[in-house]
C-alpha cells in the first residue's frame, strides 16, 4: 500500500436534492445484450479530451473516425479509460453532418468495466463556512475527473484555508466509490498529501494518481532471493563468455545494467558479436512472492527525482551486469560480416565477466575521434579483466560501423522513427529541488545500442513465434488511426509539407525530407512534424501471439518483436526469458502452455507501462513549472502545433512542453483588456491575427509552425505552467 502521512475514512451520509438526476439512468444488461447483437449499440474505450474535458471520443466499430461523445452529460459518468457500451445519435446532432468534417457523436448507456485508476482523484478543497456546511467541493487536478462533495465536518484535524479564499492550502486525495444520477458525486476523502505547489506533496499526488507504489516489498523480501550461485555449478549449464572483453553503456545514473555488448575481429573478417542480457528469470522464481510482486507492478517507473524498481534495490545491484564480477545472462551470439549480414546466429544461457561501465557520452569520444588507438586511463571508468579502455574503444567503433549499416538498411527496408527529444532536468540531490534543464539528444552511441537491442528482440521474437505458437508473448504494433493520419497529412500538406501516409517506410521517407536532427536550424518547424504525425499513431502494445490476427510491428516493419532486452525493469521481459529458457533447457513451463496466463500478464503489463509513461511525463512538467516559479518566470520560443479561436497550442523548444496559449485574455499596451484578435482559415491554414499596436497598424500572424514568444510562468497554488503570448520584437 502506498504510505502517507495521514488517512481517515469520511463516508459520505447523505445526499443532496439539487444535486440529482442529471444524467440519464443505465440501461439494462438485458437491453444491452440485445442491442449489441442487433448492432444499435457497441462497446468501446472511452478516452477523454485532457484540455478540454467536454470532448470524449471512443473508436468506431467500424474503424473509421472516432465517435465524439460530446459533453459531460453524454458521458453519462464514464471516466477515462472505463469500456462502455455507446448508442449513436441521430444525424441531425452529428458534428458538421453534412460535410467532409462530418463526426458521428453518441452517448454512453453503460459501464461495462471500470478503469480502477480513475476512481481515485487529487486535488484541493474548496471550503464554505458555517455550521450548515458539513461538505465541501474536491476540486481535482486532472480536468478529466468530476469535482466530488466530500464530508468535511467529521475530518479529524482543521482544515487550512489560503488567506481571502476558500481553497484548502494542502492537497486532499479521495476515492470515488460509486456514483448514482447526481451532477457531483459523493466521494470518500481519504488522506492529506502536503501543501499545495510544494514538489514533494505533488509528486506524492502523481504517485496516488498513477497508483505507484513507494514501497511495495515487505521488509524481509530477501528470503525469497535464491543462495549465491556457483559458477563451477552454472557452468554446468552455460556458456563461458568471461574472458571476452565486454561492457555495458548506459546513461551516468543507470542502476539497472540490463544489457552489455561484445566485439570481436575474426580471422575471416567478420565479427563475432555478443548481446548480453542479465539473466533475471534465474533470481526472481515464478510463482514465490518476489515474483507475485513483481508481475503487479510490471515496470519500473521513472520519474525525475527517483526511480521506483520493478525489483527490490538489493536483487536490482545482484542481476544487474555490474563490472569486475562474474555475473548470469542471457546471450546471443552473432557471426556478423562487415556489411552487418548475420551468418548465424545462437541463443545462450551464460557466465560474463563485464570489463567496463560506460556512459553514452565516453562511447560518443570514441566514436567522434576514431583516429585515437591509445586512450588516457585516467579520463574513463576502471577497465577489468586485463582489458584497456583503447580495447573498449576499438569494440565500440566496430560495434558503430555495423549498428549504421544496420540502421540504414532497416529504414531503407520500409521502418518508420519519430523522435521526441525528452526533458532532462537536473536536481539537487540533497533537497531533490530542481537546478536547471535541457533537452536530451540521442546521439549515434544511443543509436549503437538501439540497433543491437531491436535486433535480439526481433530475433528472440522469430524464435518464440517458431516454438510457442500459442503463447509465445510479443510486442505488437498496429498501423496508425487512418482516419486521423490523413487529417495529420492534410495538415501538413497545406504548409508545403508532402507526407506519403502509404506505410511506415513511405511517411519515415518523406518526413526526413523536412526534419533533419535535433541540432538543425530548422528545430522549431522539424518538432511540430514529429508531433503532428505522432498524433495519429497507435501505442504498441504487450499481446500472446495468435495466428488469426496481424502480429506485426508497423513502426519497425518487422512481421515479430518482443521485449527481451530489459528483464530488470520490465516483466513481460523476464516472461519471455522464462520461455527461451524452457526451449533451451527443455523443461516446459505448464502455466505458460495456457494462451490467458500470458494475455492476463500481457494485459496488466500495458496498464502499467501506460501509467509509468504518464506519470513520468507529469513528473517532468511537474519540475519544470516548479523551476520557472523558482526563476521569477521565464521567456522562451515555442512552435505553434494547433490554431483554435480564442488560444493555440504551442511546444516550448527548449522544453519539449506543450502549453496552451489564451489570446482573448491579452493586455493591450493600455493595460485594457486585449480585444483585437481575429481567428480565419486562410488556404486550409487556421489562422490568428493578434493586433499588438493599433495605431502604427503592428499585428502578428499565428499559424500552425510559427514561431513565437512566450512568457512563462508557474500557476498560483499549484505546480503547472502557464504561458502568455508576448511580442517579440
Amino acid at each position: 500500500m502506498l504510505k502517507f502521512m495521514s488517512t481517515y475514512n469520511c463516508a459520505p451520509m447523505e445526499s443532496f436534492a439539487n444535486n440529482n438526476n442529471f444524467y440519464t439512468k443505465y440501461m439494462s444488461f438485458d437491453d444491452v445484450k440485445k442491442g449489441l447483437a442487433n448492432n444499435e449499440l457497441f462497446e468501446g474505450t472511452i478516452r477523454i479530451n485532457q484540455k478540454c474535458s467536454a470532448e470524449a471520443y471512443v473508436p468506431s466499430p467500424d474503424k473509421s473516425k472516432d465517435i465524439l461523445i460530446n459533453g459531460i452529460k453524454l458521458r453519462n459518468r464514464a471516466l477515462d479509460g472505463d469500456k462502455v457500451i455507446v448508442k449513436i445519435l441521430d444525424k441531425s446532432e452529428w458534428r458538421n453532418p453534412d460535410t467532409e468534417e462530418c463526426q458521428r457523436t453518441g452517448e454512453v448507456v453503460y459501464i461495462t468495466k471500470k478503469k480502477e485508476e480513475s476512481r481515485v482523484v487529487v486535488g484541493h478543497l474548496l471550503i464554505e463556512r458555517g455550521n450548515d456546511h458539513k461538505y465541501s467541493t474536491l476540486v481535482p487536478r486532472d480536468q478529466r475527473l468530476p469535482r466530488l462533495l466530500v464530508n468535511t465536518s467529521i475530518w479529524p484535524t482543521p482544515i487550512r484555508v489560503r488567506e481571502g479564499t476558500k481553497e484548502s492550502v494542502d492537497i486532499f486525495y479521495a476515492i470515488l466509490p460509486s456514483w448514482d444520477t447526481c451532477k457531483n458525486p459523493l466521494g470518500i476523502l481519504k488522506g492529506v498529501l502536503g501543501e499545495s505547489g510544494e514538489i514533494n506533496a505533488e509528486t506524492k499526488g502523481l504517485l496516488f494518481t498513477y497508483k505507484i507504489q513507494e514501497d511495495p516489498y515487505p521488509i524481509d523480501i530477501d528470503k525469497y532471493f535464491p543462495p549465491p550461485f556457483s559458477v563451477e555449478e552454472e557452468l554446468k549449464q552455460r556458456k563461458d563468455f568471461r574472458k571476452d572483453c565486454i561492457f555495458s553503456i548506459d546513461p551516468p545514473t543507470a542502476k539497472d545494467l540490463d544489457d552489455a555488448l561484445s566485439c570481436v575481429l575474426l580471422p575471416n573478417g567478420n565479427y563475432k558479436i555478443g548481446i548480453h542480457i542479465s539473466d533475471v528469470s534465474h533470481f526472481v522464481k515464478q510463482n514465490t512472492l518476489l515474483d507475485t510482486i513483481a508481475k503487479e507492478l510490471a515496470t519500473s517507473v521513472y520519474l525525475v527525482q527517483r526511480v521506483y524498481h520493478m525489483l527490490p534495490p538489493a536483487l536490482t545491484m545482484m542481476a544487474s551486469l555490474l563490472p569486475g564480477t562474474d555475473k548470469l545472462a542471457v546471450s546471443v551470439t552473432l557471426e556478423m560480416t562487415p556489411d552487418a549480414d548475420i551468418i548465424s546466429h545462437s541463443f545462450n544461457r551464460s557466465i560474463i565477466h563485464s570489463c567496463a561501465q560506460l556512459h553514452y557520452s565516453h562511447a560518443q569520444i570514441f566514436l567522434e575521434n576514431p583516429e585515437i588507438k591509445n586512450w588516457d586511463e585516467s579520463e574513463f571508468p576502471v577497465v577489468h579483466n586485463g582489458y584497456t579502455i583503447s580495447d573498449c574503444a576499438t569494440a565500440v567503433c566496430h560495434l558503430h560501423k555495423l549498428a549504421s549499416k544496420m540502421r540504414k538498411r532497416r529504414f531503407d527496408n520500409g521502418a518508420l522513427a519519430i523522435n521526441q527529444p525528452k526533458l532532462a532536468i537536473e536536481i539537487d540531490k540533497a533537497t531533490c529541488q530542481p537546478l536547471s534543464y535541457t533537452l536530451y539528444i540521442l546521439q549515434e552511441s544511443n543509436w549503437l545500442i538501439e540497433e543491437f537491442m531491436l535486433l535480439a528482440n526481433t530475433l528472440v521474437a522469430e524464435h518464440l513465434k517458431t516454438h510457442f505458437p500459442t503463447t509465445a508473448m510479443l510486442r505488437n504494433h498496429q498501423s496508425p488511426d487512418h482516419v486521423n493520419m490523413e487529417k495529420a497529412i492534410k495538415t501538413l500538406k497545406a504548409y508545403g509539407i508532402e507526407i506519403d501516409g502509404s506505410s511506415a517506410g513511405s511517411i519515415h521517407k518523406s518526413k526526413v525530407l523536412y526534419c533533419q536532427d535535433e541540432k538543425s536550424e530548422n528545430f522549431h518547424r522539424d518538432i511540430i512534424i514529429n508531433n503532428i504525425l505522432s498524433k495519429p499513431m497507435i501505442r504498441a502494445e504487450y499481446c500472446v501471439i495468435c495466428p488469426e490476427a496481424d502480429m506485426s510491428h508497423y513502426a519497425l516493419n518487422v512481421p515479430y518483436y518482443t521485449h527481451f532486452t530489459s528483464p530488470i525493469r520490465r516483466y513481460p521481459d523476464i516472461v519471455v526469458h522464462r520461455l527461451l529458457i524452457s526451449w533451451l533447457t527443455g523443461r516446459p513451463i505448464k502455466e505458460y502452455e495456457r494462451p490467458d496466463v500470458i494475455d492476463s500478464i500481457a494485459t496488466n503489463s500495458n496498464d502499467k507501462k501506460n501509467n509509468a509513461k504518464k506519470a513520468s511525463e507529469a513528473s517532468s512538467e511537474l519540475y519544470a513549472a516548479c523551476l520557472v516559479g523558482k526563476l521569477g518566470g521565464l521567456e522562451e520560443y515555442a512552435s505553434v502545433m494547433e490554431v483554435k479561436e480564442h488560444y493555440f497550442e504551442a511546444t516550448i523548444l527548449t522544453m519539449n512542453i506543450n502549453v496552451r496559449v489564451y489570446v482573448n485574455t491579452l493586455s493591450h499596451q493600455s493595460g485594457a483588456l486585449h480585444k483585437s484578435s481575429h481567428y480565419s482559415v486562410i488556404n486550409n491554414k487556421p489562422t490568428l491575427t493578434i493586433t499588438w499596436d493599433e495605431l502604427n497598424n503592428i499585428k502578428q500572424t499565428i499559424q500552425i509552425f510559427t514561431r513565437v514568444k512566450l512568457n512563462l510562468m508557474k500557476k498560483t497554488n499549484c505546480l503547472m505552467l502557464k504561458a502568455i503570448l508576448i511580442r517579440d520584437n
